[in-house]
C-alpha cells in the first residue's frame, strides 16, 4: 500500500499484518537453523527402542568432502603405526607437531569434521579390512560434541558403547582412552547439563567399556569466556588449547 508524506511525496509502506507475519517467520527461521541450549534432550529423559536404534547404526557422512577425507587418511595409514586418533573436527585440526608426541610411534589422525559417533562407527565399518592391517598400542577417542544436541545423553552413551566395541574387535591389543566432551558456548554453558550426564557415566562405567576416561574440562578456562584456549565460536580450538589439550592427554596415557 502506498501513503503521503507531510512534504507530499508519495511511499511504499507495508501493512501490519505484513510485518507481523515476517517477523515471526524470521523468528522460526532463526528457531530451526541457530544451535540452543534450549533444544538439547533432556539429561534424564529415558531412550525408547527408536533411540536405541538410531544410536547404534553407523551412518555415512552427509557430505562428499568426508568421504574424501576418510580415503585420504586410510590410503596414508603405515604398518608402523602406533597411535590412531578417532573423531570430529576436534582431531582433524589437532596440530601435527602436538599429536605426534601421543605415541611411541607414529600417530595416525583419521578425524573427520563433522562426525558424529554414528559416522565414525560408519568409518570403521567400511574401512575394516584396511584398518585391520595396522597393530596400534593405543586409541584415542574424541568425538560426541556433534551429538549431544541431537541425541538423548543415554542415547549418546548407547553410541559410545558400540564405537568401543568394534575398536576392541578390530583392534583387540590397543587401549582405548576416550577424551571426555569438551566444555562449550557461552560461560560453556552448552548443553552443560547433557554433557556432564555423558561424562560423569563414561567414568563411571570406563572399566565395564574396556576404556580409561580423560578429563580435559581444565582447558575451559574456568568455565568462563572469552576463553583463550577456544575460538570465537566457544567450541574449537586455539593452538594454546592444543597445547594444553596435549598435556593433559600425554599426563594420563602416560600415568595409565
Amino acid at each position: 500500500m502506498t501513503s503521503t508524506t507531510p512534504d507530499g511525496t508519495l511511499r511504499h509502506t507495508a501493512s501490519t499484518t505484513s510485518i507481523v507475519y515476517a517477523a515471526a517467520t524470521l523468528a522460526m527461521v532463526a528457531t530451526l537453523c541457530l544451535p540452543s541450549v534450549g533444544r538439547a534432550q533432556s539429561a534424564r529423559a529415558a531412550c525408547d527402542k527408536t533411540d536405541a536404534q538410531f544410536a547404534v547404526t553407523p551412518a555415512m557422512p552427509d557430505n562428499a568432502d568426508a568421504l574424501r577425507k576418510y580415503e585420504r587418511n586410510v590410503s596414508g595409514l603405515t604398518s608402523d603405526v602406533s597411535t590412531v586418533m578417532l573423531g570430529d573436527s576436534l582431531v582433524e585440526a589437532w596440530p601435527k607437531e602436538l599429536s605426534a608426541s601421543l605415541g611411541a610411534g607414529p600417530v595416525a589422525n583419521l578425524g573427520v569434521g563433522r562426525d558424529r559417533i554414528q559416522n565414525t562407527l560408519w568409518f570403521i565399518e567400511h574401512e575394516r579390512e584396511r584398518l585391520r592391517k595396522i597393530k596400534p598400542r593405543s586409541v584415542i577417542v574424541l568425538v560426541g560434541t556433534n551429538n549431544i544436541y541431537l541425541d538423548k545423553p543415554c542415547g549418546v552413551m548407547e553410541s559410545y558403547q558400540k564405537l568401543f566395541e568394534e575398536i576392541r574387535a578390530l583392534w583387540p591389543n590397543g587401549k582405548i582412552y576416550s577424551i571426555q566432551i569438551l566444555p562449550r558456548g557461552e560461560q560453556m554453558k552448552g548443553a552443560a547439563e547433557n554433557i556432564g550426564s555423558v561424562n560423569s557415566e563414561l567414568s563411571r562405567r570406563s572399566r565395564e567399556l574396556g576404556i580409561r576416561t580423560i578429563d580435559a574440562s581444565n582447558i575451559a578456562c574456568g568455565r568462563t569466556t572469552p576463553c583463550a584456549n577456544y575460538k570465537s565460536d566457544l567450541l574449537h580450538l586455539t593452538p594454546s588449547g592444543y597445547e594444553a589439550l596435549t598435556r593433559i592427554a600425554k599426563d594420563a596415557i602416560g600415568s595409565s
